[in-house]
């Protein structure tokens, strides 16, 4: 039986709780851990899973997505037989000109399944940071003869309320029960405070896929089909497939993602996942980074993480900088500044007497003298001018139009535009 697999990443989400780091880009393309974007690291997992021919399904604002996909991520896939790397719009003609959710995305590209013979499919989002050889969830998929495998992990239930899918297993972990985001979401047994969350991570049987996909579209309106109102399936993995899977019966097994090994990673990386669904996660993440004893770490030479260099400048540190507990990125000159418990991204430069601090800058920043940034997260582009105040006075932050999130991190939006103080008074 052939068992070649083929991949769909879905990367055209709008992040809306990623809000304003995702009014220009979508979730996949921002960046992350000083070096990266988010996408580089599922691309990274399927590499180095050897798993080679993967469409990347692509919608809301795909152009910095697609500008990295196409210059860090295609000379290293191809476009051959062998190996593939494709970005898929949605297609003109189809009814609404755009996919309706994550299973009308990989309906509107089942051809692919097809042309490649596939024999098992495997459906990953785009947004999450870990590491993971999928090789050994198809293999788990294979073994357990599953119409559908589900990668899971165990995670704070107060966590998972109201965002991510609950799964329920019985002691062969065979799926028994599935709820899409519940409020209270249930707990494992023997594990009180916690539940098995769905990482978004599918092997399919791709003849199942299929078929399902198709039953569902034909049935997605309970009348005329251009009434809207009347449609009553979401064409959604979590919300639709996977609970018509369970009333139809089919065999759908759970991936324990504790369960999977990486070559040359330390004890501490095992099981690392994390969504950065929101500021706070995103900023959580990020921050976990730094210090002696991070939970996850990128300099596993048997498991790399790739992506395309921004600057090729070696960075570059002048006078008596202080730089401590911070990862400092290609590009980045630093002159006479305090950088403490910070990631800088690609080229930033910092003028003397400027203090970062508990702070994510996401590159190509030009920051002042005697600026002060503190529990905030800069986007890519924006310049800081001299004598600044960032993330010390949140009421003044949000009168100047920058987002402060729930655990109170200011974030300056992309294309935010500051004035001289001259200007400022002439106003």
């Amino acid at each position: 039986m052939r068992k070649t697999p083929i991949a769909f990443i879905l990367g055209g989400g709008a992040g809306k709780r990623l809000y304003p780091l995702t009014r220009d880009r979508t979730k996949p393309a921002v960046p992350f851990g000083g070096g990266y974007r988010v996408i580089d690291f599922v691309l990274s997992n399927f590499l180095n899973s050897k798993i080679e021919k993967i469409y990347i399904l692509t919608q809301y604002e795909p152009r910095s997505l697609e500008e990295h996909i196409m210059q860090a991520w295609v000379p290293v896939f191809g476009t051959g037989r062998q190996s593939c790397l494709r970005l898929v719009p949605p297609r003109q003609g189809s009814d609404t000109g755009w996919y309706a959710g994550t299973a009308d995305a990989v309906f509107q590209n089942m051809r692919f399944i097809q042309e490649n013979r596939a024999g098992v499919v495997n459906i990953f989002c785009g947004d999450h940071i870990y590491l993971m050889d999928i090789s050994q969830m198809n293999d788990y998929h294979f073994h357990k003869k599953a119409d559908l495998t589900i990668s899971g992990i165990p995670v704070k239930a107060e966590l998972a309320a109201e965002r991510y899918g609950v799964l329920v297993v019985d002691r062969d972990w065979k799926l028994i029960r599935f709820e899409e985001k519940p409020a209270k979401p249930p707990t494992i047994p023997g594990m009180p405070g916690y539940c098995l969350a769905s990482m978004g991570n599918y092997a399919f049987n791709p003849r199942v896929l299929m078929d399902g996909l198709t039953s569902l579209e034909k049935a997605k309106f309970k009348g005329n089909p251009s009434n809207r109102e009347q449609k009553f399936s979401s064409l959604d993995f979590g919300f639709d497939v996977i609970p018509t899977m369970l009333e139809n019966d089919r065999d759908i097994f759970v991936y324990n993602f504790s369960d999977n090994n990486i070559a040359g990673s330390q004890t501490r990386g095992a099981g690392y996942w994390r969504d950065i669904g929101d500021l706070d996660q995103f900023y959580g993440a990020n921050m976990e980074l730094i210090g002696q004893n991070p939970p996850f770490v990128f300099n596993n030479r048997e498991w790399e993480i790739f992506t395309k260099a921004d600057s090729l400048q070696s960075p570059k540190i002048v006078g008596e900088a202080c730089i401590k507990d911070s990862i400092i990125s290609n590009g980045d000159f630093i002159y006479e500044a305090k950088i403490e418990n910070a990631i800088l991204s690609y080229n930033v430069e910092v003028a003397p007497k400027t203090r970062i601090k508990d702070s994510i800058l996401l590159g190509f920043n030009n920051i002042g003298e005697n600026v002060l940034i503190k529990n905030a997260i800069v986007d890519r582009g924006v310049d800081i001018p001299e004598g600044e105040i960032i993330g010390v006075d949140k009421n003044r932050d949000m009168e100047r139009g920058f987002v402060v999130s729930g655990e109170g991190i200011t974030v300056v939006p992309r294309k935010y535009k500051f004035y001289e103080k001259e200007e400022k008074m002439a106003i």
